[in-house]
């Protein structure tokens, strides 16, 4: 499912209890303007979900703004008893995010089914 926003569309998928959704700016004023948080906590709300993955691969710019979006939505979703993880980060964002100490409240993971595991190891069939 494709959720166009005021700046921001928004691919949602649902699986393994988790939302995964893959914001992609529509220009650079999104990056700085528009509240992606205020988005997905709209969306959370219709699909009654408290746990995310957000794919960032098509962010390429990483705003401080937009970083502040993520904040926001991991304290709204620890209030709720939810999660966010982060997956598909590129290495100079990931290293941003670490430098500043946020990678311990948004964890970061490779794929989104490294994020759905999270640190648990993949049991044999």
């Amino acid at each position: 499912m494709t959720t166009l926003s005021l700046g921001w569309d928004l691919d949602v998928t649902q699986g393994e209890g988790w939302l995964i959704i893959r914001p992609r700016p529509h220009g650079p004023q999104t990056l700085e303007l528009v509240p992606l948080a205020d988005e997905i906590l709209k969306l959370l709300e219709w699909c009654w979900a408290n746990r995310v993955i957000l794919v960032l691969d098509g962010l390429d710019l990483l705003t401080s703004f937009v970083v502040g979006q993520f904040v926001k939505l991991h304290k709204n979703l620890e209030r709720q008893g939810g999660i966010l993880r982060l997956c598909g980060v590129k290495p100079q964002h990931r290293q941003a995010l670490e430098r500043v100490g946020l990678t311990m409240c948004l964890p970061i993971y490779d794929d989104v089914r490294d994020a759905v595991m999270g640190s648990f190891p993949c049991k044999p069939r």
